[in-house]
């Protein structure tokens, strides 16, 4: 079968990939990041959320993120959730979002098109959070970004969507969020190859605390995240598969990381998973999270990473 602009599924399938034979696209060197103005711990919807969120360290601890990607990529945009909850409310387009303190972690509200121009629209799994795409969606589109429809099935954007290196290939996770049959729609959306990947692990709820694509030829992953099929994949189409420690990986989130060139911006207090990517060529930044995992997120969680707008 043809290895582009489809689903693939079967692993001898997977082992026939290559990426060389798979379609380039470009960077997507945009950071977009939502101020936590609204964040706070309110409800228990993963198993690492828990304890009481100090406000203010919070924004210091975004902040401080915020910093690290201002000095190594040229294009940082911010969502307000105000803003777009004043526009929202005149329309009675969305919730208010003082009710949506989850929104700043804005990797589950969309996910970019292969170009990076766009976006398709996340289908939220969960009541507590439904009415937070329509927030990205207003401010997306002032930014010039396409952005399409959802699917029709629970699809969480950038937590279980993730866009390996510099290729038009998907991984795809689904069996906690975000439904296996998402992905058949965003495979003709996209003009890409998906990769189903099934997650077994209410603790690894997202593919985002999952697996890091980290370059064409290395991935960070969780194995306990995945049946033997899943991991089967990864090293078919990965050269080098890194393997978090688990007890890093339950208590600090440490795949939950987002690459800018060849450095890896993770969590602090992970120094098994640091020395592991620092062995493997990467250079490593540590930033302090620990307010955003008591509600289950952590570096990429907070970030959506893209393109500029046509």
């Amino acid at each position: 079968m043809s290895a582009i602009n489809g689903v693939i599924n079967a692993i001898d399938d997977v082992r026939s990939l290559s990426t060389d034979s798979i379609a380039r696209r470009p960077a997507h060197d945009t950071k977009v990041l939502v101020e936590p103005t609204f964040f706070d711990r309110e409800y228990v919807i993963n198993p690492h959320m828990g304890g009481v969120v100090d406000s203010e360290r919070a924004r210091e601890q975004w902040r401080r993120l915020k910093g690290v990607y201002e000095r190594r990529v040229d294009d940082v945009r911010v969502l307000d959730p105000r803003r777009t909850g004043r526009e929202l409310a005149t329309d009675g387009g969305a919730p208010d979002p003082a009710d949506r303190p989850d929104m700043a972690f804005v990797a589950n509200h969309a996910l970019p098109t292969a170009d990076g121009e766009g976006f398709v629209l996340a289908r939220m799994a969960t009541a507590e959070r439904a009415g937070e795409p329509a927030h990205f969606r207003d401010w997306a589109e002032r930014e010039g970004y396409e952005v399409r429809s959802a699917p029709d099935a629970a699809f969480e954007g950038m937590g279980d969507a993730l866009w390996h290196p510099e290729r038009r290939l998907l991984w795809a996770g689904h069996g906690v969020r975000s439904e296996r049959g998402a992905y058949d729609e965003l495979a003709a959306t996209l003009d890409a190859t998906v990769v189903p990947l099934e997650l077994t692990s209410e603790r690894y709820y997202h593919l985002d605390v999952s697996m890091a694509p980290l370059s064409p030829s290395t991935v960070l992953v969780q194995p306990d995240a995945f049946t033997d099929a899943g991991l089967a994949k990864l090293d078919a189409v990965f050269d080098h598969v890194l393997e978090a420690p688990a007890d890093e990986s339950n208590d600090g989130l440490a795949v939950n990381v987002e690459v800018v060139d060849d450095t890896v911006v993770l969590g602090d207090d992970l120094p098994e998973t640091a020395g592991l990517l620092e062995d493997a060529g990467f250079d490593v930044v540590a930033v302090d999270t620990s307010e955003f995992q008591k509600a289950g997120g952590s570096v990429c969680c907070l970030t959506l990473a893209a393109g500029t707008p046509a």
